[in-house]
């Protein structure tokens, strides 16, 4: 008797205290299926960088390596446009950025309010926005549209308004003076009806990412024991042989009655939606792999410092001639393979083209198809472990797909191995990178975080409009049911101190449902 009077109690309080939450989720997950959280896409980024010049180029990427201590480990190497410009841009595994204007040799390391109209005025130009010139806001650290963590290695932060028709505000970085996030007014507005409430995202909040991260996993925490224990009430209280009051099989009435049975009509897709919520923050890390994949990625590139490179790097007159073969490129991007350089280009759409394979100190192009080379190369950096397929992908799988805005290179390569922790390696084929690892870990979390929360299912998400359809009836009913709990706690908390009436929580006495 006393473990079934906590199971009410708990249910009654968990659900007042979270029911408005639980509705909000409903909708701002209607919303975030059309209107996700600003980000500067692939295709706005590349579509706001003016052509590489070839006559421009007069400085090789040397000019800048020689500046760097050579033992220091190379995370990235471009060429691309800064301020309109030609520059070098170069990251190091200590995370410092440094770059050479390629063509003025002018080294650069931080950038001020005037460098950051000047590159606001080359993205609009580029991208073919019409603006009346951009007007300079502040220089932040922080804020409501720049939370992500992708953006901390470039903060702080220029934050511009493009004066365009579609109000956009434009962040550039203070260390490589790129456009590194855009948002629309439109974007701004939707979001504070979806992923700002959704994620539960305030600023003020995101800016301790531990105390964020804690906070959702206990509300997730606090819904999932609230829909479990209104799911075992709700069975206690049904009757399908011995009905109430006629033929009623509920004894509630009103909302109660359809919070009652729209719970139970709902109660695998409200706690796969909760539960699911839950996995999305990987709580206590347990889809985190014992080795980071970052460390399998360096060791693939051979962790290449810049003395090696200063030995291998093309030369400005081999740069030069690339651009007049691929006048349209945007980036040129260097890559290692086992401690050796190769480079491929981007093209104003985002396509990618491989201009060489990985080459050796004499700087002699690898006669050994660089596929091979790669494979060769996972298979030294998981030894001891053997292969069990190797499988060339030229479209979408369940587990390596393209959803929610989300870019994936195709064709890949996916090498598999057979070591306890169920390796799957993908090689992008058209420019070399390591794109990412997937462990028999990070396979269940795209079950139960992706597939049971954006039902990111092939037969949904690939027969549009099927997938919005089955998620929007989903959170509607998920949305009336929580509707129907905000109702019955307004009741609740509305009555007077002291006034009790257990039929509007379902606290109806066993021997008044017993004599019915």
């Amino acid at each position: 008797m006393k473990l079934r009077r906590w199971l009410y109690l708990i249910h009654r309080w968990l659900g007042i205290g979270i029911c408005l939450l639980i509705t909000i989720w409903f909708f701002s997950g209607v919303v975030m299926m059309y209107v996700g959280f600003p980000e500067l896409t692939r295709s706005e980024r590349f579509a706001g960088l003016p052509a590489l010049e070839a006559e421009s180029l007069r400085y090789g990427p040397e000019w800048l390596l020689r500046e760097v201590p050579g033992e220091s480990v190379i995370e990235e190497l471009r060429l691309t446009p800064v301020l309109g410009r030609p520059a070098y841009v170069l990251r190091t595994g200590d995370g410092v950025w440094r770059g050479t204007f390629a063509d003025t040799g002018r080294r650069f390391s931080s950038f001020d309010a005037a460098d950051a109209l000047q590159a606001a005025a080359a993205y609009a130009k580029a991208a073919a926005i019409e603006s009346s010139g951009a007007t300079y806001l502040r220089r932040l650290d922080m804020d409501q549209w720049s939370v992500s963590g992708s953006l901390h290695a470039h903060r702080p932060l220029h934050l511009l308004a493009l004066n365009d028709a579609s109000d956009t505000r434009l962040y550039v970085s203070s260390l490589t003076g790129e456009v590194v996030r855009d948002a629309t007014a439109s974007e701004r507005a939707w979001n504070w009806l979806g992923a700002n409430l959704h994620w539960i995202y305030p600023v003020q909040l995101r800016r301790h990412p531990t105390v964020w991260h804690w906070v959702v996993v206990v509300l997730s925490l606090a819904g999932l024991v609230s829909i479990v224990t209104g799911a075992v009430i709700g069975l206690m209280r049904i009757r399908l042989r011995r009905p109430y009051r006629g033929r009623d099989i509920t004894p509630y009435r009103g909302s109660m009655k359809l919070h009652h049975l729209l719970g139970l009509c709902c109660l695998i897709p409200l706690a796969t939606y909760m539960f699911s919520g839950l996995m999305s923050m990987n709580p206590w890390s347990i889809f985190s792999d014992e080795v980071p994949f970052s460390e399998h990625r360096a060791a693939y590139r051979g962790s290449p410092t810049v003395a090696s490179a200063l030995r291998q790097i093309e030369s400005p007159a081999v740069l030069r001639d690339t651009l007049q073969i691929h006048p349209e490129s945007r980036q040129i991007i260097w890559q290692w393979l086992d401690g050796r350089p190769y480079h491929y280009v981007v093209s104003g759409e985002g396509e990618r083209r491989l201009l060489s394979g990985p080459r050796q100190d004499d700087d002699r192009l690898l006669h050994t198809d660089w596929e091979q080379l790669a494979v060769a190369q996972l298979r030294d950096l998981m030894t001891g472990n053997g292969i069990s397929s190797i499988e060339q992908l030229d479209a979408y799988d369940s587990y390596y797909y393209s959803h929610h805005q989300r870019w994936r290179p195709l064709p890949v390569l996916r090498v598999q191995f057979d070591d306890p922790a169920g390796t799957w390696f993908h090689l992008d084929l058209e420019s070399g990178e390591l794109l990412n690892r997937l462990t028999i870990k990070g396979r269940w979390q795209r079950w139960l975080y992706y597939g049971l929360h954006s039902l990111d299912f092939g037969f949904l998400i690939d027969h549009r409009p099927a997938w919005d359809l089955v998620v929007i009836t989903l959170c509607l009913a998920g949305f009336t049911f929580s509707a129907t709990a905000l109702t019955i706690a307004w009741r609740r908390l509305r009555r007077r101190p002291g006034h009790r009436c257990r039929e509007a929580l379902g606290l109806t006495t066993l021997t008044a449902s017993r004599s019915r």
